[in-house]
């Protein structure tokens, strides 16, 4: 045997070693980051009192300034589940609740239940789906396709788009929090 692909085999070997160590540890990392995620986001929910979860900063404003607090909040978890519902893991994500009694209209769904109390619900159940959707993956999703065409987006590229969307909108918390003289909760790194 040729002494230099012995070495370069050994060489070889090693620099796998750490490599094979780490297989699966981003699926860990994703959970901590959709558990501090949720920590988070239900903290926002609990700071805004009950009376102020139909308060909107811009009453003609356009996107998420011109949602009621209640509204902004189930927005995070809707597209939470829009998001890694495409995964295909953990069944269908829990979805936002309605009025009681209250019934879908012609081109519409039942209006929302915007509720301090069916808020929290909501996103407690969500972000609990969410977290064990992110525990199903194992390392391969992240690279594999999910859909077809323009709507193709890798594991990876979903995990991101969720949580890009989820800090995004959560940061318009802090401005409705503010407004309404509460101290928004720190993050916790």
């Amino acid at each position: 045997m040729n002494r230099r692909h012995a070495i370069g085999g050994l060489v070889a070997a090693a620099a796998a070693v750490p490599l094979l160590k780490g297989q699966g540890n981003e699926v860990t990392d994703w959970v901590g980051w959709w558990e501090r995620s949720k920590k988070y986001t239900m903290a926002i929910a609990e700071a805004m009192p009950a009376d102020k979860y139909d308060y909107v900063p811009f009453k003609n404003g356009e996107g998420d300034a011109g949602r009621s607090f209640g509204a902004l909040m189930q927005h995070i978890g809707q597209a939470e589940g829009f998001y890694l519902g495409r995964l295909g893991k953990g069944g269908p994500a829990p979805q936002a609740p309605t009025l009681p009694g209250a019934t879908a209209t012609k081109g519409k769904g039942a209006p929302a239940d915007l509720s301090k109390a069916a808020t929290v619900k909501y996103l407690n159940d969500l972000m609990d789906w969410s977290i064990s959707v992110v525990k199903q993956l194992e390392p391969a999703d992240m690279t594999k396709q999910f859909g077809n065409g323009k709507q193709a987006m890798t594991g990876l590229s979903l995990l991101l788009n969720a949580m890009v969307h989820t800090g995004h909108t959560r940061g318009y918390s802090d401005m409705y929090l503010r407004n309404n003289n509460v101290k928004p909760p720190t993050y916790a790194v």
